[in-house]
């Protein structure tokens, strides 16, 4: 087995504790920006990068007290491996009045990034969700979390909303939708 490959199967629960073990958080030197122009006939809202002045590490969005809860509310949990050892896993829920795919959660530990394993991720739920009958695979990713957004890009997905209602974490969620 090469030591950046992985073999994947469905998440148990007993794999809770290895899920919430791997490092959620990422490095950016880029956030992006919303700039909002309201006029009586028009709105219009542009999205920019802006370059940080060093590379930051940002936390994931959800501790780990909120994390094993998501994990329960999804409806399919994918897990990768390597040597029984969990480097990688998402999770997504189907809603039920509209044929949507929604990703919740997507992981993949450090050393095991750049190597195809969140496409793999991603693949795998495109599957699932077109085995759900869902027209569309949706992601809401933090506004500063342009890595997301860079790899969603490459893997086939477009912008497709925003909400800045995003309360508990203080930014605002840009939605990214591929059709199935």
């Amino acid at each position: 087995m090469k030591t950046d490959e992985l073999s994947y199967r469905s998440a148990e629960i007993e794999d809770f504790d290895q899920c919430l073990a791997i490092d959620h958080s990422y490095q950016t030197s880029r956030i992006w920006q919303l700039n909002i122009n309201q006029q009586p006939e028009t709105i219009s809202l542009r999205f920019q990068t802006l370059r940080l002045p060093q590379t930051t590490s940002i936390p994931y969005p959800y501790d780990q007290e909120e994390l094993p809860k998501r994990w329960w509310e999804a409806h399919w949990f994918l897990v990768g491996e390597q040597q029984a050892k969990i480097q990688a896993y998402v999770t997504a829920t189907c809603e039920t009045l509209r044929p949507v795919v929604w990703i919740n959660d997507l992981a993949v530990a450090p050393d095991f990034r750049l190597h195809g394993h969140g496409s793999h991720l991603i693949d795998a739920a495109r599957g699932w969700a077109k085995q759900e009958n869902a027209r569309h695979l949706m992601v809401a990713i933090p506004m500063k979390n342009d890595p997301a957004i860079t790899f969603l890009r490459k893997n086939g997905f477009n912008f497709c909303g925003y909400n800045e209602a995003h309360i508990k974490q203080r930014d605002i969620d840009l939605y990214f939708s591929a059709k199935l």
